[in-house]
């Protein structure tokens, strides 16, 4: 078992998850079937690494100029950093997106989609390293321009995403609310 009971020695990806060409950002994932909300297709698994080793990996990736460090903040020292070279280093952020959390380590569909949509995460839902931020070019109508690490704190994002957040965020939520997710 790894951290705080999530098995982190394999991470899994649906076979109906495929990789190709996206509008949102140069590759992405797809759904090659259509699906109901609520199914599971992807379990997550990686190295658990403190906040000093991610901001060490990361600048060791970025001074190589090498694959973009996927990682997952599990809790406020702890990141969750995914095997490179599988296929769920290519999903997409999206501002509404058809992918979100259940339970600490499973990305299951948040509502029914079609084959051919692309399966996308909030970034903001899963990002709890200090100093992240990006431009947004997902063309939602729900787009928020730029995503963050802080994005937690939103009350409007706490309230679409209620619930389905990575351990971490979920936990600093109730904690501005003194226990309820609200």
């Amino acid at each position: 078992m790894g951290h705080a009971g999530l098995p982190l020695d394999q991470l899994w990806i649906d076979e109906r998850l495929v990789v190709a060409e996206s509008a949102i950002e140069g590759r992405g994932l797809f759904f090659t079937d259509d699906l109901p909300a609520g199914t599971v297709v992807v379990r997550l698994g990686g190295a658990v690494v403190s906040s000093a080793e991610l901001k060490d990996r990361i600048r060791r990736a970025e001074a190589a100029q090498g694959d973009y460090v996927d990682t997952i903040t599990l809790d406020d020292d702890a990141h969750l950093v995914l095997p490179p070279g599988t296929a769920v280093h290519f999903g997409n952020h999206s501002c509404d997106p058809t992918l979100w959390y259940v339970g600490p380590g499973e990305l299951v569909t948040r509502r029914a989609v079609t084959a051919s949509q692309e399966a996308t995460i909030d970034y903001g839902t899963v990002s709890g390293a200090d100093g992240f931020t990006m431009e947004c070019r997902c063309g939602s109508t729900a787009c928020r321009g730029r995503v963050t690490s802080d994005d937690w704190k939103q009350p409007e994002l706490q309230a679409r995403h209620r619930g389905h957040w990575v351990p971490a965020l979920q936990h600093r939520i109730e904690g501005l609310h003194g226990g309820d997710d609200r």
